[in-house]
């Protein structure tokens, strides 16, 4: 077999570049959050929404256990952040897990000027999992990993009954 020998200069200069900003966040305070990777990016919208809440007074809590994020008011609450979708008005919330241990949802939207907090209870999140509003994440439509997404905004969510706690 021959061996093919590839000139790198030969690469579409394009894409080498770097990704295309959403200019919508270029003069956010979250416009570097854009950039991180999913996981630190999950954890930096835990920290914003609990000093968020604790600038009003708010009795934040470390979790007590992995099965939700934090304890808010003594109650067991789990946190969505997201950013604009590109090229979109809607967020992406992902991993959402029917069956971990918290009592409510707290969907955390970060428009480039403003945060805004809405919360769900764990049964009305079932039941848009059962009326397919929220979509299996993993694996189409036969995979059961019990993992949900939804694509909304503030006002998607408010027709699904969330309930607005900060703007």
């Amino acid at each position: 077999m021959t061996v093919l020998k590839f000139d790198i200069n030969k690469i579409d200069p394009k894409l080498l570049q770097p990704e295309v900003e959403d200019q919508r966040y270029i003069n956010s305070p979250f416009r570097y959050l854009k950039r991180l990777l999913p996981k630190p990016k999950g954890t930096r919208y835990e920290k914003i929404t609990e000093n968020a809440l604790r600038s009003f007074g708010i009795d934040v809590r470390k979790a007590l256990s992995k099965q939700h994020d934090r304890i808010i008011d003594k109650v067991k609450i789990e946190i969505k952040g997201s950013m604009l979708n590109r090229d979109s008005e809607n967020f992406s919330f992902l991993q959402i897990r029917p069956d971990q241990d918290y009592e409510f949802m707290y969907f955390v939207m970060f428009y480039p000027q403003q945060i805004v907090i809405m919360q769900m209870d764990k049964d009305e999140i079932k039941s848009h999992i059962e009326s397919g509003i929220f979509k299996k994440q993993h694996g189409g439509k036969k995979a059961e990993s019990r993992t949900f997404l939804y694509y909304g905004n503030r006002e998607t969510l408010t027709a699904l009954g969330a309930k607005l706690i900060l703007e």
